[in-house]
């Protein structure tokens, strides 16, 4: 027998071992590697030496052929791009894990891989590269490179056709206490399996985070919450004013305006109206008796607000990372995620100390250089600092990492590291997030821009401090002048960081003796919404149940499906 025709022969028997195990087993129990020898090692005394069996298995064994996981298209081998990917998956496990390599492809629940860590390592994937991966295959055979094998293209031409979605755009007042005034439009989809579109299912509105977000489009991709809420609900997603594909917060919206007119058209766009918002679309849009709440991050916060005014419309509530605002004003919070921040650069640095150098090389060049980033704006060291904000996410510091490695050609930064930064420091596109301090303004109390206050006084944070620390979810007044989008606000984000006169978000007694079920989900080393404000916030609001877990990033509830699901399962059984 040939050397090929052996190879190939053995190939085929893994395959079809795995196949017919696979059948029969869970996948966590299907071998993942098969060793054959032509006899069995045994003892003098002729029974089977497991010593030796222990070894054999123990060596070494090439890379399956099946499924083709570390080539490209037509066989040939990966190409630069390809094994960039591998390198980027490659650091983020071994970071993860606290380990020093790791076998592409090896079987990475028997490394100790939780689901968690693995639907959180793919959703970092997908973020990168705009790929999803099949997770039933990959469950099947869960391996590093397996990850890129099966990926797959997101985008409008892999439509979901398991879902009916209906869009709905209407009209209400920019003032909702002034209906004779400006209005804008919204928009909001309502999404069913096409399975249940004929059930009498029960309405569940998703409030997502932000301020300033967008909702994802379900015909193109259904992350995992969604897909676990639909198991149960008909979901609502209601792109918030200002964002999205409701009508827009931009430099137009206050083009004309004196500072205090701005003032006037931008405080309409907190908590409360979203929630008038959102009973306009209850009650007039689609007709719903109630409904249940899922909140996300800044969602949680709105939540509570349609707790506070409006409990009779919601049945239930969930949250993912968001139960905060009712007990927190904006100096509670930042003081807060400033302990977070700390906590955050130190574990970076314990993981990437080589990084400490190469930091400190980009910054001191920033400091000495004008760099202009390819939109023509300069990147200073702080806004360099903002490359944190992603700390608080899985896969988050890795990613950071990645992104150092490429930064110097010579004595230059390269073109790629610039275009990323700016990409990655550019946070979202809405400015109401960059305004979002005034969310937490609290009557009678101006937020006075808390963060700049805050940090000034923190030695970690001190022009040239070293190590160098990378900020989180913070923002400032410089910001408005070093970011070409956000110069129009200027002038408005002062006198909102002035303004005095807010209303009351959230009513405490009522939130005190609230009886519909709140049911929420933490991060405990929360970098955005403190695992500390939200246990503060718990206490605080009858029927409040809520779980700090130490496995999940900020986002972690979201990207796991059968975390959702159990979620859902719980607060629906009592």
């Amino acid at each position: 027998m040939s050397e090929r025709t052996e190879r190939d022969t053995t190939a085929d028997v893994t395959a079809r071992l795995r196949a017919h195990l696979g059948a029969a087993l869970p996948p966590e129990a299907v071998p993942t590697r098969f060793v054959f020898v032509d006899t069995l090692p045994v003892l003098p005394n002729g029974k089977t030496d497991r010593a030796a069996l222990e070894r054999l298995a123990a060596e070494t064994a090439p890379a399956p052929s099946a499924p083709e996981a570390g080539a490209a298209p037509g066989g040939e081998p990966p190409g630069d791009e390809a094994a960039g990917d591998l390198d980027f998956l490659l650091r983020l496990f071994t970071a993860e894990l606290a380990r020093a390599d790791l076998d592409p492809d090896e079987d990475l629940t028997h490394l100790g891989v939780t689901s968690l860590l693995l639907t959180t390592a793919c959703a970092a994937w997908t973020d990168r590269t705009g790929r999803r991966v099949d997770g039933h295959r990959l469950r099947r055979n869960p391996t590093v490179r397996n990850i890129l094998a099966f990926s797959e293209p997101t985008g409008a031409d892999r439509e979901h056709d398991e879902v009916v979605v209906e869009d709905h755009r209407f009209e209400v007042p920019v003032d909702h206490d002034d209906p004779a005034g400006p209005s804008i439009e919204l928009f909001a989809r309502t999404v069913v399996r096409r399975s249940a579109v004929d059930r009498d299912l029960p309405y569940l509105l998703f409030l997502q985070g932000g301020p300033g977000g967008r909702c994802p489009d379900p015909r193109t991709r259904i992350p995992a919450w969604l897909d676990a809420a639909l198991d149960r609900y008909r979901v609502v997603l209601l792109d918030q004013r200002g964002g999205g594909r409701s009508s827009p917060v931009t430099a137009a919206t206050i083009a004309g305006m004196t500072p205090a007119e701005a003032l006037e058209r931008l405080r309409c766009y907190r908590a409360d109206a979203v929630v008038r918002d959102a009973e306009f679309l209850r009650e007039r849009v689609l007709r719903v008796p109630a409904w249940t709440l899922f909140g996300e991050s800044y969602g949680g916060s709105i939540a509570l607000t349609y707790l506070s005014h409006s409990p009779e419309c919601v049945d239930r509530v969930f949250i993912s990372s968001g139960l905060l605002g009712p007990v927190s004003t904006a100096e509670d919070l930042l003081r807060d995620t400033l302990v977070m921040s700390r906590r955050k650069n130190a574990e970076y640095y314990r993981r990437y100390p080589g990084d400490a150098g190469l930091v400190d090389r980009i910054v001191d060049h920033l400091g000495d250089h004008e760099v202009l980033l390819p939109t023509g704006e300069r990147l200073s060291p702080e806004r360099f600092r903002f490359l944190g904000l992603k700390f608080g996410f899985a896969g988050g510091m890795a990613a950071v990492h990645d992104l150092l490695q490429g930064a110097w050609d010579g004595d230059h930064l390269t073109e790629d590291f610039l275009a990323a930064v700016a990409a990655a420091t550019y946070l979202v596109d809405s400015p109401l997030f960059y305004l979002q301090e005034y969310t937490y303004g609290h009557p009678g109390r101006a937020t006075g821009w808390a963060a700049d206050r805050l940090y000034a006084d923190e030695p970690a944070f001190a022009a040239g401090a070293r190590p160098f620390h990378f900020y989180g979810e913070v923002f400032f007044p410089w910001m408005f002048r070093q970011f070409a989008a956000l110069a129009p606000f200027a002038e408005v984000a002062d006198e909102l960081a002035r303004y005095t006169g807010w209303t009351s978000l959230y009513d405490l007694d009522q939130l005190g003796r609230n009886t519909v079920p709140v049911y929420a989900v933490a991060a405990a080393d929360d970098l955005y919404f403190p695992g500390t404000q939200q246990v503060r916030t718990a206490r605080r609001i009858g029927s409040c149940w809520l779980m700090l877990s130490s496995d999940y990033s900020h986002e972690g509830l979201m990207n796991d499906r059968e975390g959702v699901s159990r979620l859902l399962a719980f607060g629906s059984a009592r």
